[in-house]
Formats: structure tokens, C-alpha cells, sequence
């Protein structure tokens, strides 16, 4: 069944009554001082967060220096600073079709503490290149000591065309504090270069990226270069796919009471999988199955780029629906966050293609793809549709704290377009 001329009525598709998890526990801090990038450096793309959990995290940075790399932190108790050598590689214009060699820096941080903060710096051959900056690592459990911290999530996805609107909507969130950043994928248009990348990833987000980690997802437009490979290099994400050509492709992560999951919904992915009867090209939905029924987190949220209900004149993705939409299901995924369309849209919850029953484990949809990229314009809504905009830029907030998520999407004037709340524990 596939529509809602198609199913039966719900006896009630508001939300129920929504448990009450207290006030939460406020995030960990530590005085790291002002980030600061001394000028004559040979600093390149500044520092940026990659993969923190609650006991690690990695730091990535960029110079044409060449020289090398370091690294110093301290945590929560330390008086001295405890010091790290980078690994390095070099990014040769040959490789890169950027205007310059550089070298890319990556330091992996391992036997942290869950949910504190942390302050560092980094250095090359001695000179000082950033300084004052932080971090807190993540946190499992709703048991935890500190279980009750809320977590807040920055989602977005269609962003990176060096428009004046992709900048004007980074200025509304740049300073807010979050978690962790969920990249719907679309973040280097036009085709997912090294230089693109650095000017409409690295140019317009440094000022966050150096406290909060970047989760992303692979765009179509990522895709277009050598399936996907400036987006391999340039971000640091966990091995956990089942072939190592995919390594970094598909992966997982918790944070909190939440299990997050990202796929590549990309055609070069799930074409072969729809077509071949054998199963032999299904390891990432395979992977998939395997990795939400691991999981026993009250929340589980996925996000990848192509959205299987959308209302605009771009259509939703059927391949998306068809074969990965049954695995959330059945693994129990609450959320699904996703970009393409560029738009803002919210779907009722949605079982099995039909509008979910009250007390039914559902799934709702958000198309978040309005983050710089113009709005599409063209919303026609459809049975599943709830709520939207398609003439605003906007970025989605999501405040995660016990069962409970509160989720706000936001204009890139500051108008509040949409807030609800959903039930992780129902």
C-alpha cells in the first residue's frame, strides 16, 4: 500500500502525550580563552572536528608549510598541557586541481573521558597556528552519570554554493552552541572539488567547525567526482563498512540516548542493489539491517540525502523508498533527516506507505535541503505532508533530552517555520 487513498483512516494522528524527562543537565565547560589564528601562519583550512565519541575525537587541519604537526590539550584536572604529534599527508595540485600544495594534518585523540570538555591548540614546527580552541566528547546511556545532558543537533543539507544566502544563514547559527553538525549532503557544489570544498565548506563554516563535529552524508553533487573522493579525503569518519572500497561511504555513531545512521542513497549505491536479484551488491543495506538491530538506544535517527516523500515537483526517491524505507522500519528508526529538494518539509509519521496509526512505531520525514542553494518554490502538498516552506532558506535544530526531541526549523531571517515535538521511547 502506497497513499492514503490506499489505507485505512488513523483513528489519530496527533501526537500523544509527551513524558516529562526533567530539566536537563547543563552541557560540560572548561575556559579554553578566545580561538584565536595569528596572521603570517602558514595556516590553510583552519581545525575542524571529526568523529568524537564519548572517549575520542580527531582534529584535521591544513598548511603550506609542511612542517611538523602538533597538537596540545588538556582536560578537565590537567595543569599541563599533554602534546600529540600529527600524521600528515601531502595534497599535491595534481591531485587536488587546487592553486597550491598543501599538507592535511589529523590527530586522533583516544582515552578521553565521556562527556567533558577539552581544550587545544595546534602547532607546526613549533609556531602557535590556533589557540584557545574546545571541545566536549559525547556521551552512551541513559544510565550515565551524566545521562540527562540534552543533545543538540545542527541539520541542514544543499548548502554549498558560495551564495550570499548560504552565508547569511551560517550568521544565524554560526555562534549557537550545538553537539554535533549533520550534513544532508549538496555541501560543495558544483561537483564536489577539493576547491569547492574549501570555499563552501571550510571558507563558510570554520568559525563552528573547530568545537563542533561535522557528521555528514553524501550529496549527488559529491558524487560527480571520482565517486565521491574529495568528500573521502577531506572528512574523517568511522571504517564500518562491509567492503573496504566503501570504507567511509556508510557508517554509525551514538551520541547520547540517540543511534545515528548515515548512508549513501546516491544512484551509484542503490541502482546495483535495486537490480541485482542475488544480494551480492546489498552490503550496505545488509550493514544497515545488522547495525539498527545492534542497537538498543531509545532514539534512532538516519539522514542521508535523497528523501522518500517530498511534495515538491522533484519527486521523491523510490529506490530510497523501496529498499532502504522497509530496513528503518523494521530496525526502529524514529527519525529520518534528509536534503536534495530545496525545501523545508515535515511529514506526518508514515508506516509501511500509509499515515501511522497513534500508538504505531512510525517514522517521520524531514527534508531539510534549504540550506544556500535556492528554494525551490514549488510545493504541491501531498497526503503524507504536515508542514513546509519553499521559499526560505533554513537550517533544522533538533534538542534531544530523554524520550523526548523538540525540533524547530529555522528561517534564514529568524522566523520560526515549524517546531514539534516527537516520543523516542513510545
Amino acid at each position: 500500500m502506497d497513499g492514503w487513498a490506499a489505507c485505512t483512516t488513523p483513528e489519530d494522528v496527533g501526537p500523544a502525550p509527551l513524558p516529562d524527562a526533567g530539566a536537563p543537565a547543563p552541557p560540560p565547560a572548561l575556559d579554553c580563552g578566545e580561538p584565536t589564528f595569528p596572521e603570517g601562519t602558514s595556516l590553510r583550512r583552519w581545525p575542524y572536528l571529526q568523529s568524537v565519541t564519548p572517549t575520542a575525537a580527531r582534529v584535521v587541519w591544513t598548511t603550506t608549510g609542511g612542517g611538523a604537526g602538533t597538537l596540545r590539550y588538556r582536560g578537565p584536572g590537567d595543569v599541563d598541557w599533554r602534546e600529540i604529534t600529527a600524521s600528515a599527508e601531502l595534497f599535491e595540485r595534481s591531485r587536488t586541481d587546487d592553486t597550491e600544495d598543501y599538507v592535511a594534518y589529523e590527530v586522533r585523540l583516544t582515552g578521553l573521558s565521556p562527556s567533558a570538555a577539552y581544550c587545544y591548540e595546534i602547532e607546526e614546527d613549533g609556531v602557535v597556528l590556533a589557540s584557545g580552541l574546545g571541545f566536549r566528547t559525547a556521551w552512551t546511556g541513559a544510565g550515565a552519570e551524566d545521562g540527562q545532558r540534552a543533545v543538540r543537533v545542527l541539520a541542514f543539507g544543499d548548502s554549498g554554493n558560495g551564495s550570499a544566502e548560504q552565508r547569511r544563514l551560517a550568521d544565524r547559527f554560526m555562534d549557537n552552541d550545538y553537539d554535533l553538525f549533520l550534513h544532508l549532503g549538496d555541501m560543495a557544489y558544483d561537483s564536489g572539488t577539493f576547491p569547492e570544498f574549501e570555499q563552501n565548506v571550510f571558507g563558510v563554516y570554520r568559525r563552528m567547525l573547530h568545537r563542533v563535529p561535522t557528521w555528514p552524508t553524501i550529496g549527488n553533487h559529491e558524487d560527480k567526482t571520482e565517486r565521491a573522493r574529495p568528500y573521502l579525503d577531506v572528512y574523517s569518519l568511522p571504517e564500518m563498512a562491509l567492503r573496504e572500497s566503501d570504507q567511509e561511504r556508510y557508517y554509525s555513531f551514538d551520541y547520547g540516548d540517540v543511534h545515528f545512521v548515515s548512508i549513501d542513497s546516491n544512484d551509484g549505491t542503490l541502482i546495483p542493489i535495486a537490480l541485482d536479484r542475488s544480494g551480492a551488491d546489498d552490503d550496505m543495506l545488509d550493514w544497515l539491517a545488522q547495525d539498527l538491530a545492534a542497537s538498543d538506544a531509545p532514539w534512532k535517527i538516519a539522514f542521508f540525502h535523497h528523501p522518500p516523500y517530498s511534495s515538491s515537483s522533484r519527486s521523491p526517491n523510490l529506490g530510497v523508498r523501496s529498499t532502504v524505507v522497509p530496513i528503518l522500519e523494521e530496525g526502529g528508526v524514529d527519525l529520518v533527516l534528509a536534503g536534495h529538494n530545496h525545501h523545508y518539509e515535515r511529514t506526518f509519521p508514515i508506516l509501511q506507505g500509509c499515515l501511522a496509526q497513534r500508538d504505531d512505531s512510525a517514522i517521520t520525514y524531514i527534508i531539510a535541503g534549504a540550506g544556500g542553494a535556492g528554494p525551490s518554490g514549488d510545493i504541491s502538498p501531498q497526503w503524507w505532508h504536515v508542514a513546509s516552506n519553499d521559499r526560505l532558506h533554513s537550517y533544522v535544530e533538533l534538542d534531544i533530552h530523554g524520550c523526548v526531541a523538540e525540533v524547530r526549523a529555522i528561517a534564514i531571517d529568524g522566523t520560526l517555520i515549524d517546531s514539534f515535538e516527537l516520543d523516542g521511547c513510545d
